[in-house]
């Protein structure tokens, strides 16, 4: 039964077979983001890796139109966890997915052998609240500072006017964030990932929303900082180091 649930979650997010989008169309094109992670089994994250490069092998020659990332957890609780990742295009796209049969029957051969599978989210991206775009634009950094945030019911309100607040406060040069929210599979809340080309990028000092709240000039600040304490129940804090040789670009 864990085969078989790895196999249909690599299948496809919305398993009907349609005609595949035009190539070269999803870049950037619509606001879906989905999410999958894995747990290598003991002893053969080589052996998963290696089935994973022919799995995306088989998506580049059936022509796949969208992007998949490949990140490995570097620290936090899930330290060790490989998440892949399609960025950028419209959620309709997935009712388009090529092949859904033979992409799952591919998965089967080649990934579900080595793999548990740990959960699966789809995100909305939220534009208005973010500073960047880089995933969309196919131009992923070498690594991400994901930060997944729960919000209590009714203080969405509450916790975007801080996010706003503290962006305007953001420098020019700081590294992009980018801001989504949970369609499915995830608590309620908010998920920011933040570009970062190493662990330099730390050294320019909190960019987070309490820290940014806290140099903000706007009078609105204080109470904003108020409200967001109140608006969140839990924060994780994790980074993603990004594995090239575990995605596909398409060239379009």
């Amino acid at each position: 039964m864990r085969r078989l649930s790895l196999c249909l979650l690599l299948a496809a997010v919305l398993p009907t077979a349609h005609a595949a989008p035009p190539a070269g169309a999803t870049r950037d094109s619509g606001d879906a983001a989905h999410l999958f992670g894995y747990w290598p089994r003991p002893g053969q994250r080589p052996a998963f890796d290696a089935g994973y490069r022919r799995h995306l092998e088989w998506h580049r020659r059936a022509g796949d139109p969208l992007v998949w990332y490949g990140w490995y957890v570097s620290d936090g609780k899930r330290a060790g966890m490989f998440v892949d990742g399609s960025f950028g295009a419209p959620f309709a796209a997935f009712d388009q997915r090529i092949d859904p049969a033979g992409d799952g029957a591919d998965a089967g051969r080649n990934v579900t052998p080595f793999a548990e599978p740990a959960f699966r989210a789809s995100y909305r991206l939220r534009r208005d609240l973010s500073s960047g775009f880089p995933l969309e634009r196919w131009q992923p950094p070498p690594r991400v500072q994901v930060t997944r945030y729960e919000v209590r019911p009714g203080a969405r309100a509450a916790f975007e006017r801080a996010v706003r607040l503290a962006r305007a406060t953001l420098p020019a040069d700081a590294p992009a964030q980018t801001w989504y929210e949970p369609v499915s599979g995830d608590a309620p809340g908010y998920l920011l990932l933040v570009a970062q080309q190493g662990w330099r990028d730390h050294d320019r000092g909190a960019h987070d929303l309490d820290a940014l709240l806290a140099r903000s000039a706007d009078p609105q600040a204080a109470a904003a900082a108020s409200a967001l304490a109140a608006a969140v129940v839990s924060v994780e804090v994790e980074t993603w180091e990004y594995r090239p040789d575990l995605s596909l670009i398409p060239a379009h």
